[in-house]
């Protein structure tokens, strides 16, 4: 059954040997190792290496919620990481002088009593290689300040610092030699929406921070050092919710520049990576920009035609070849409302090395989303939600933040990884049940005319039947008595057997069925 079987895709084999970057093939997720509840663990994904995912419970010092950045070397093998409150070693030590990242100010002071386990924010902090130093690496992040204004007070981002480390230091395993320098307090920042690329060069990086008013700040980090570049105007003024409701990111080619979120909708921008020039703005309202706490994310397809927009109950795909982003437009799907065990609604979406699109939710979950073939136009892109089990529960909304590598690669990404979990790998699929609800007889399309499982699982992953379809032969239509079963939602599944003993898509076909009485 379902419950019994590891269904993930995040971990890899790599099958042939790419000359590209592997510095984001290292992903890290989790609860801090002090929580010792069964199940609640840290854990990563090697993509490198095709090893099952490991944990790293009682090792890791971090809870990974929100702020999420790891580097690795070009052959990917993990330097360091950090939740924006401490930056830890490849051995999952706090590196030497690595806490207190975003000290100071009055936020942690009146929230967390001066004390940093998770630094809040989705999109704001990112680790880039020093292009005058190949041990070196700037740590960008932004700082959350409070003031009194009012009966509740204010909070906001009104910094963007720099801690700097060497990796050269300690054997190797690195020390922050400076930390929360600051490269930019003139104007109050959007939280979330840090991203960079490299600049045309192949060497130096593009910074790119909105502020809270209608302008990007661009910074160039160089031989020199990191600055200030230039100040572009956004062509709208952003909205005063804008801050932390959305993202933003580069097209894997660099050539584009999306921002998104549900007030300001899509701007769409040319990108020139020799002189950080914004350009061509493009518009599309998706969203009505009325709504209270709703939280988007944009990802691109790497072939970067296609971008996609998670916006909490919905995903969208643009087609960015077309002149008027309108016609370019498809709902992909809504959310099919399953909690597992809490909502799985759309939040945050990262690309990954094996050319797919993994979304996590807004809060702790058993399943990621995934969109299988991203390049693919509209539903073709084989968008499947729960479509990965994980091997512990998610932490909250967390995917890492990184930036564009591989820009001038001709392969963005490596679709002959394949993903394995242990022997098993399994892609869910709709199963076609009715009637939805159901007080007596349910009656399931079994898809193909295949033999298989047929389970019935309530809320809690319980097994309550698997009485029917088991070791048969499951042609056309099967009848599941449901009359015996409480009121309440069922998880219906299908697990086709495989008589060949090999096939290069093991599937699960599931669908939530309502009891009444």
């Amino acid at each position: 059954m379902i419950k019994s079987l590891i269904l993930s895709v995040l971990c890899m084999v790599l099958l042939s040997e790419l000359s590209a970057q592997k510095e984001d093939y290292f992903w890290l997720f989790g609860y801090e190792s002090n929580l010792f509840i069964e199940g609640h663990e840290n854990y990563f994904f090697d993509f490198s290496k095709g090893s099952s995912p490991d944990s790293i419970r009682g090792l890791s010092p971090l809870w990974i919620r929100g702020n999420n950045a790891s580097i690795c070397d070009a052959d990917g093998n993990l330097l360091f990481y950090t939740n924006g409150c401490h930056i830890v070693d490849r051995n999952h030590d706090i590196m030497s002088n690595g806490s207190g990242i975003n000290e100071g100010g009055n936020f942690l002071e009146f929230f967390r009593q001066d004390t940093c386990s998770n630094y809040p924010g989705r999109q704001d902090v990112i680790i880039l290689q020093d292009p005058a130093y190949e041990s070196g690496y700037y740590l960008v992040h932004k700082r959350i300040e409070f003031e009194f204004n009012g009966p509740e007070g204010e909070i906001f981002n009104d910094k963007l610092l720099n801690s700097y480390v060497d990796m050269t230091i300690n054997n190797g395993l690195g020390d922050v030699t400076e930390k929360n320098i600051i490269i930019s307090n003139s104007v109050r920042l959007l939280g979330d929406y840090l991203t960079a690329i490299k600049h045309e060069n192949g060497r130096d990086w593009w910074v790119i921070q909105p502020n809270e008013e209608d302008h990007f700040l661009t910074y160039l980090i160089d031989m020199q050092g990191i600055r200030l570049d230039q100040v572009q105007a956004s062509g709208i003024i952003f909205h005063p919710n804008a801050s932390a409701s959305g993202t933003s990111k580069f097209s894997p080619d660099g050539s584009q520049f999306l921002y998104f979120n549900d007030d300001d909708n899509v701007l769409l921008y040319d990108f020139d990576r020799s002189n950080g020039q914004l350009s061509n703005l493009r518009q599309l309202d998706i969203l009505p920009g009325d709504a209270v706490g709703l939280f988007t994310s944009v990802e691109f397809s790497p072939n970067s035609r296609y971008a996609y927009l998670a916006a909490q109950t919905e995903l969208y795909q643009i087609d960015t070849w077309e002149s008027n982003l309108e016609d370019g437009l498809v709902l992909i799907d809504t959310w099919n409302g399953i909690r597992d065990p809490f909502n799985t609604t759309f939040n945050l979406m990262a690309s990954a090395p094996d050319c797919k699109i993994y979304m996590c939710s807004g809060s702790s979950t058993n399943t990621y989303h995934v969109i299988n073939k991203p390049n693919k136009k509209g539903t073709a892109c084989d968008f499947v939600q729960q479509g990965i089990r994980l091997p512990f529960v998610s932490a909250t909304a967390t995917m890492p933040n990184f930036p564009r590598f591989r820009v001038d690669e001709d392969d963005k990404c490596d679709p002959t990884i394949t993903s394995v979990f242990g022997d098993d790998i399994y892609y869910r699929r709709d199963l076609s049940v009715y009637p939805n609800p159901v007080r007596d007889v349910l009656t399931v399309e079994i898809p193909e005319g295949r033999k298989g499982q047929l389970v019935v699982l309530d809320m809690q992953g319980q097994l309550v039947s698997d009485d029917k379809c088991r070791d048969l032969d499951c042609l056309g239509l099967i009848q599941v008595d449901m009359s015996g079963l409480a009121v309440g939602t069922y998880a219906v599944e299908f697990i086709p057997d495989n008589p060949d003993g090999y096939q290069e898509e093991k599937l699960v076909y599931t669908s939530l069925v309502v009891k009444v009485e």
